[in-house]
């Protein structure tokens, strides 16, 4: 398979945005799950997309930092620090990304809704993440098959 400038082929650099894409939801859940609540408590109405739009410059933020912080001559010291950063990176932004009143739909709605808009993402990525994982199987057990048959 052909290679890309950065030497990483296209279907791993693929399975590596999907992966980032994964974590970095799982770890704003948090957060997104209780900005529903905080727009709630004043009467606000309207449910905010900001968060979930943010999710993919997150997960391209997630594989920018992993690769320096998993690099050889890093120090445990570097190490935590990219640990850290990326943890308070995934857990700012959707706050950030809620600030925005454009990003606010279905105003008439109640901010709740947004828990459907959290279940149905994570749903999607628990589903792509899962179909990658089998066709990854799969095709490690046809190659088994292959190389071991005379």
């Amino acid at each position: 398979m052909a290679e890309s400038p950065s030497g990483a082929r296209p279907d791993r650099r693929r399975r590596r945005f999907l992966e980032a894409l994964y974590v970095a939801h799982l770890l704003a859940s948090p957060t997104t799950s209780l900005l529903p609540l905080a727009r709630r408590l004043p009467g606000r109405t309207g449910v905010q997309t900001g968060p979930y739009l943010v999710i993919p410059v997150t997960a391209c933020v997630h594989g920018a930092v992993r690769p320096f912080q998993r690099a050889e001559g890093r120090s445990p010291r570097q190490r935590s620090a990219a640990g850290w950063f990326l943890v308070t990176w995934e857990l700012a932004t959707p706050v950030l990304a809620a600030l925005p009143r454009r990003t606010v739909v279905l105003r008439g709605r109640s901010p709740l809704w947004g828990h459907l808009l959290d279940v149905v993402l994570g749903v999607v990525l628990d589903v792509s993440v899962r179909r990658r994982a089998h066709r990854r199987r799969s095709a490690r057990s046809t190659e088994l098959t292959t190389t071991a048959a005379p």
